[in-house]
């Protein structure tokens, strides 16, 4: 099912969060701007967080969410770990500020981690969505998500 038009902005922040969660897995592919070092790697990671991730979540947590609410239990119930998800990220990212020990293998989880959740929002969720509101609906969605931006 082709995404919705209203939904391309969730989708494109999910296709450079993927390409974050890439470069802070363990024995990532090396390209020409990914960093070697993980305290650069968890710079970049805290960068990202702060610029990009936190209004991300809020626009899913706050404009998203209230929209559809209530529709569909299933949509409601993924919402819950989708929600658990947010707050599990924002702690993994945190907390690779404030310690040094073992600092690869909290990239590596976080990596894991944002992944797995952006795959469950563009493969489960999303087409949830699609398939309890029609476009027209999700039309009332228009211009919400960018004007938080």
């Amino acid at each position: 099912m082709p995404r919705s038009r209203y939904l391309i902005p969730l989708s494109h922040d999910h296709h450079h969060a993927l390409k974050l969660a890439q470069m802070l897995r363990k024995n990532a592919p090396q390209m020409e701007s990914t960093p070697e070092s993980p305290f650069e790697k968890a710079r970049r990671a805290l960068e990202f967080y702060e610029s990009d991730l936190v209004v991300h979540f809020a626009e899913e947590e706050k404009i998203l969410y209230p929209f559809v609410r209530g529709r569909s239990k299933d949509v409601d119930e993924l919402f819950k770990e989708i929600f658990s998800e947010h707050k599990l990220i924002k702690e993994l990212v945190e907390g690779l500020s404030k310690e040094e020990t073992g600092l690869e293998e909290k990239l590596d989880l976080l990596g894991k981690l944002l992944e797995s959740h952006i795959r469950k929002e563009e493969r489960e969720l999303f087409p949830k969505i699609q398939a309890v509101f029609s476009e027209e609906e999700l039309s009332k969605l228009n211009g919400k998500i960018k004007a938080v931006r």
